[in-house]
This record gives structure tokens, C-alpha cells and sequence, in this order.
């Protein structure tokens, strides 16, 4: 009873903590975020330092391989896997997809009413980090949710709650990491096993992905999504000098990448660089930009930075990127997001189609592509035949369209993040 008794007062206590720091940030005068006062920054420099002490766990742990040491070897691994676990727990995005988690699991077992309760603290939480990344799609499922659960639909709403809770996922986090942890957790399978040869193969892509999640955090692609986000977001209450600063600042970080990146990448970043450069032309000369433009530029700069980080952690070099089957699942997601934000966004119905052309051509490569089992490929024809569906109505901008757009770009993620980590796996396992 006491034990009840105490937790519930620990409730109530992060309940109030959160909702306290949603209406500190929702005050007027608290809207706009500098970047060098922006809460994630101290989030990013934890992130850093957590990433680099794994990676130092992994590294010590295949020098324990070499030696023969494979007592101390198994001890390094647990800790790496730790840290790994303390990664995601330090993220921005994890109370409110913990309110969430806690939501779905009260739908097992109390009535639709009841769990109403917990959506308070889902909003504040939600309020909470809109200031630093966009939670305008997690609100959207959420809100669904509510409204399915003062129906007494609870599978419906237990739907929605899953959909917001992916919709919060740091892609230039959580994937990287996801790589790494599976091949932390195979190691220690070939440790069981009493393989220290493949488990240090395995732990040499570990180390790989765990520099990649190191390296892509603060990567000039990632920051000129924030600097896109923040033109955007702050739009209505900042001045133009400072929305203007915000754009600059989100070229200059697209021109960094696109020096930097392979040719295939060099032309998105070049493009969207120039559409932003009429943006700030805009702003300067005293002219009113439409939201649809700040926001289809944003979309688009989330857009590359997802494909960025998806191609670091894969670690294809631009030589790779013109054959094998993720590369194009990789472009074929890029111009899935791009048909979305020219039909839905900016309803440019034409430039949505195109999109959705050149998508289907990467899915067409995909399917050609050479894969073990047939799962993969039934996988990507009923992506196709969703694709080919929107193609007959772009003009269409309708929440059943939004959705279809989603579950694409949902399952196109998915089969990413696992094709090429299974190849490797079956490589090492076979060798």
C-alpha cells in the first residue's frame, strides 16, 4: 500500500513538473528560441558524450576479443549496451513517448473513459519540446485518438496512439543506434556461443553505426533542418530580420553539405539552397511570405536530413549508391516525402505526380535488385500499388490521403532500417 501509495505521488509530481514547464514555455514572450539558448543543444552534448563512452566500451571489448578475454569482453558489452539504452532515455521525445507508452498500456486493461485521464499530460508534453522540433503530426494522431476514445473505439484509438508515438521517432538518433545495438546484441549471441571471431566482426559494425550516430548529430544537414524549423515555426511572432537570420544560417549549412556530400546529394541541397535564398530575398525586401513556402521548405529539409542519416548509418559510399536495393528504398522515401509536400503542402498536383513517378522508378530498381526470400518484395509491390493510387488523385489533400502518404513512408523506413543490417548479418553468420 505504501509502495502504491508513494508511486502515486511521483505521478502527480511529474505530472505537474510537465505540465509547469508547458506553460512556462507557452507564455507569450517565450516563443521564440535562439539557437544558442535551444534546449536540445545541452540534449545533443549528453547524446555526444554518452555515444563516444559506448563506442569506447565497444572498442575495449573487441581488444578483450583479441587478448582472449572473453569474460571481460562479455562485461564491456553489457555496459556498452547500457549506454546505448541511456541514449534513448535522454532523448527530448522520450517523456512524452513514455505518457504515450503508458496510455496504450492502460488500454489493455481500463475502460476508454479512464484512460482519457492520461491525455493531459500527453498534450503538455507535447507543448513542452514544440518549441525546438515539430510535434504537429504526433498532435494530429493524438487528437484522433481522443476522439476514438470518447466514442469507446479502443482499437482505433490504440491505432493512433501507436502512429503518434512513431511520428516522434530522432531519426538521425534513433536509427544509427537501433544498427548498433543489433549488432552489440548479436556479439553476445557469437560470445554465448563461444565465436570471438564473428563477434568481433559483428562489433566492427557496431563501432561503425556508433560513430555514425556520433558523427551525424551535429552534421550541417541536421542543423539546417533546426534553422528551417525555427523560420518556420517563429515565423508569426519574430521579426523578419530574425526569421531572415534563421534562413541564412539553414543555406549556409545546405552549401556546407552539398560541398561535402556525393553528387547525388549535391543536387536536392543545391535546390532547396536556392528556393530558401528567394525566401530571404523575400524577407529582406519587406515582402509577406506564405506559410505553405516556410513550411514545404522545412518538410523538404527534414526530408534530406532523414535521407542523410539514413545513408551514414548504411555507410554506402557514392560508388553504392547506385546499386543494391536500400540505396533506392532510401530515394524512393525521399520522393514519396516530395510528392506529399507538392500535393498536400504547397498543391502543385503536377510536381506531385513527377515525385511519385521518379519513386516508383527507385521501387521498380528495388524489386530488381537481389534479396533472399520473397517477403521483402511482396513488401515493396504493395508499396507500389499504394503509390500508384495516389498518382490518380493529386489533387486530393483529404486526411485519407495523408494517411496513405504516412503508411508509405512508414513502411519504406522500415524496410531500410532493416534490409541491409539482415544482409550483413547472414554474411557474418555464414562466413
Amino acid at each position: 500500500m505504501k509502495t502504491q501509495l508513494k508511486n502515486n505521488i511521483m505521478t502527480i509530481l511529474l505530472v505537474s513538473l510537465t505540465a509547469s514547464a508547458s506553460l512556462a514555455q507557452a507564455a507569450p514572450g517565450n516563443r521564440i528560441v535562439e539557437p544558442d539558448k535551444n534546449v536540445t543543444s545541452q540534449v545533443e552534448s549528453t547524446l555526444e558524450r554518452t555515444t563516444i563512452v559506448a563506442v569506447r566500451h565497444i572498442t575495449q571489448a573487441r581488444s578483450d576479443l583479441h587478448r582472449k578475454e572473453l569474460t571481460r569482453a562479455r562485461l564491456e558489452l553489457e555496459k556498452a549496451e547500457r549506454l546505448m539504452e541511456t541514449i534513448k532515455d535522454d532523448l527530448s521525445t522520450t517523456t512524452v513517448k513514455n505518457f504515450i507508452w503508458i496510455a496504450r498500456k492502460h488500454l489493455e486493461y481500463e475502460k476508454p473513459q479512464q484512460v482519457l485521464h492520461d491525455f493531459p499530460q500527453i498534450y503538455s508534453s507535447l507543448e513542452m519540446i514544440s518549441v525546438y522540433i515539430p510535434t504537429d503530426k504526433a498532435r494530429m494522431y493524438v487528437d484522433r485518438a481522443k476522439g476514438y476514445l470518447e466514442k469507446d473505439k479502443q482499437w482505433e484509438a490504440e491505432r493512433e496512439l501507436g502512429l503518434a508515438e512513431k511520428s516522434l521517432i530522432v531519426i538521425e538518433v534513433e536509427l544509427p543506434l537501433l544498427k548498433a545495438q543489433r549488432y552489440v546484441t548479436l556479439a553476445q549471441e557469437f560470445l554465448v556461443n563461444n565465436n570471438p571471431q564473428k563477434a568481433d566482426e559483428a562489433l566492427r559494425i557496431a563501432e561503425q553505426r556508433a560513430m555514425a550516430l556520433y558523427f551525424g548529430m551535429n552534421s550541417p544537414i541536421i542543423q539546417a533542418r533546426q534553422n528551417v524549423w525555427l523560420a518556420f515555426r517563429n515565423y508569426s511572432t519574430a521579426t523578419r530580420a530574425e526569421s531572415g537570420r534563421h534562413l541564412r544560417e539553414a543555406r549556409s549549412n545546405l552549401e556546407k553539405t552539398a560541398a561535402s556530400g556525393n553528387t547525388r546529394e549535391k543536387g536536392e541541397m543545391s535546390k532547396l539552397s536556392k528556393e530558401i535564398s528567394v525566401l530571404e530575398n523575400k524577407l529582406a525586401t519587406g515582402e509577406k511570405v506564405a506559410e505553405s513556402d516556410l513550411r514545404a521548405a522545412w518538410e523538404k529539409s527534414e526530408a534530406l536530413a532523414e535521407r542523410s542519416a539514413a545513408y551514414l548509418s548504411a555507410r554506402i559510399s557514392e560508388a553504392e549508391t547506385t546499386l543494391g536495393i536500400e540505396s533506392n528504398l532510401i530515394e524512393a522515401r525521399l520522393h514519396v516525402t516530395y510528392a506529399e509536400i507538392y500535393q498536400v503542402t504547397t498543391s502543385e498536383p503536377e510536381k506531385a505526380v513527377n515525385e511519385l513517378n521518379i519513386a516508383l522508378s527507385h521501387l521498380q530498381k528495388a524489386s530488381e535488385s537481389p534479396m533472399d526470400g520473397s517477403d521483402v518484395r511482396a513488401k515493396i509491390k504493395e508499396i507500389r500499388n499504394i503509390i500508384i493510387d495516389l498518382r490518380l488523385m493529386p489533387k486530393e489533400r483529404d486526411v485519407t490521403v495523408k494517411d496513405r502518404y504516412e503508411s508509405v513512408k512508414d513502411e519504406l523506413r522500415t524496410l531500410t532500417a532493416i534490409e541491409r543490417s539482415t544482409e550483413q548479418i547472414r554474411e557474418i553468420q555464414n562466413n
